[in-house]
């Protein structure tokens, strides 16, 4: 089998021969590696790449699966790291300059259970800095390029994993999700993102980071390589007080059951108001497509997401207790957007931030209520398709909205609400626009029930449009 055979195939296409020995993890990981260099100067989408590391890596796979020592799916498997997620040893830079010489002592936890269940690590991923915007244009790092058009930005701000897993650097990346930095470079880079249930997975080991609503999840290039990753991340952290100790069920087992008797609801405001054209006929052939699978149509309002706006507050308040330390003793290291959006947090009245807590727990009662109603819901993921690097607006139905700094927002309008109500999402590829760049749709099901969002994800993702399609850069294309 050719390296550009192997780096189309999905984790759960390539495990079963990893397991039976067909394919070497030693061979797996030399190819991704070359990948990795080859594509690193268009794409940009790695800090670090842990060449001697990985290989070392590989060949203790090789030889504990050659002795009967096989650990499961992720095995010998080929992923990357955002560079926001402690490694032990290996430079941490959450993209910023403040912290390029930062070695943390620790692994993130997820890293361990990851590294625990076999897989091999490519490199610690580019990023938006701080990890706090949409677009993963780093000052300091340089800006990561989308493999399906590079002049489009990844989206962020996990831009350097989604450019990956497309590209097939990686088969999977961990990234972080605290308003969609998971899912929008899933539907930038076409590929699927998850943000599980807030509590689901372990935060510990995340740097720099929001005390409220932030998220570790799983790019791959399939549902089911999803829920194979999840299915390793997930549980409860004695030592992370956010996790919850619920059961994790065997996610694969519950691919495959179909749609039929499930209701599926499309909010009748908020999701389709600021929408392109195309990502909103993309987005309801989806919905078609699963009517067609047997899904049955509901139509759901949620006023209170009139309000949604109000969450920022809360936001803003985090952002500058967290960056506390940093603003005192390298404030000269801050790139201009961060620092900017930053600062103000200091400004936030207790009161406002109180009301903004308010509002939050208002749209989560909502969000109950409706998902006593329903199933699932369906929205795009994003308004619009990935904008240019250079992009300081973009444009929808005639109106400009700012694309990064102050007033900015409108990227993760769609997705950054979940993040406040702690729900399920996943986006899937259902398209792409005239320019050929992805489009993607996102599915959020009730607290907890990632194995009913892996099947509805599942069942469309066999039936989207975007099936087999791969950017130009990709190997083999």
């Amino acid at each position: 089998m050719s390296n550009a055979d192997l780096l189309k195939m999905t984790i759960s296409e390539l495990a079963p021969k990893i397991k039976n020995k067909e394919v070497s993890p030693v061979e797996l990981t030399e190819a991704a590696l070359a990948e990795a260099d080859r594509l690193q100067p268009e794409l940009n989408s790695f800090i670090t790449i842990l060449h001697d590391r990985a290989m070392d890596q590989a060949r203790e796979s090789e030889a504990a699966i050659s002795r009967g020592d096989y650990r499961g799916p992720l095995h010998g498997i080929p992923m990357g790291l955002k560079d926001n997620l402690a490694t032990a040893g290996i430079t941490t830079t959450v993209g910023s300059k403040v912290l390029a010489s930062h070695v943390p002592e620790e692994d993130a936890e997820v890293v361990v259970r990851c590294r625990d269940a076999g897989a091999i690590f490519l490199g610690k991923e580019n990023l938006e800095e701080f990890a706090a915007g949409a677009t993963s244009n780093n000052p300091h790092y340089g800006a990561v390029h989308n493999p399906w058009g590079l002049d489009h930005i990844p989206g962020g701000s996990s831009g350097g994993g989604g450019a990956n897993v497309a590209a097939g650097v990686t088969f999977a990346s961990l990234g972080t999700d605290l308003g969609g930095s998971v899912r929008l470079p899933g539907t930038f880079c076409g590929v699927v993102g998850l943000k599980q249930t807030y509590g689901r997975v372990s935060q510990r080991g995340l740097m720099v980071t929001s005390f409220n609503g932030d998220h570790i999840g799983p790019m791959t290039r399939s549902v089911p390589d999803s829920a194979l990753v999840l299915q390793v991340l997930a549980g409860n952290d004695p030592l992370d007080p956010s996790t919850v100790p619920v059961p994790v069920p065997d996610y694969s087992a519950l691919l495959g059951q179909g749609l039929k008797g499930l209701k599926m609801g499309v909010p009748s405001n908020h999701y389709f108001d600021v929408l392109d054209s195309e990502v909103e006929r993309a987005v309801r052939g989806s919905i078609a497509a699963l009517e067609e699978l047997g899904a049955e149509l509901q139509e759901v309002s949620l006023p209170a997401m009139e309000y949604v706006g109000a969450l920022r507050i809360a936001a803003m308040a985090d952002g500058v207790v967290t960056h506390e330390p940093f603003l005192k003793s390298n404030r000269e290291d801050y790139g201009p957007d961060v620092l900017y959006r930053t600062i103000p947090g200091q400004f936030v009245l207790g009161k406002d931030y109180s009301k903004s807590l308010k509002v939050q727990r208002l749209i989560q009662e909502e969000y109950a209520r409706v998902m006593q109603q329903v199933d699932f819901l369906v929205t795009p993921t994003a308004p619009v398709p990935a904008p240019r690097i250079d992009a300081e607006y973009i444009n929808i139905n005639g109106e400009d909205h700012r694309v990064r700094g102050p007033g900015s927002g409108i990227i993760s309008r769609n997705t950054s609400p979940m993040n406040s109500v702690g729900l399920p999402a996943i986006t899937v590829p259902c398209g792409a626009s005239e320019g050929g760049l992805p489009i993607g749709v996102q599915f959020i099901t009730g607290p907890f029930e990632e194995g009913l969002l892996f099947r509805v994800a599942d069942s469309y993702e066999k039936a989207s449009p975007s099936q087999g399609l791969r950017p130009a850069v990709a190997v083999g294309v």
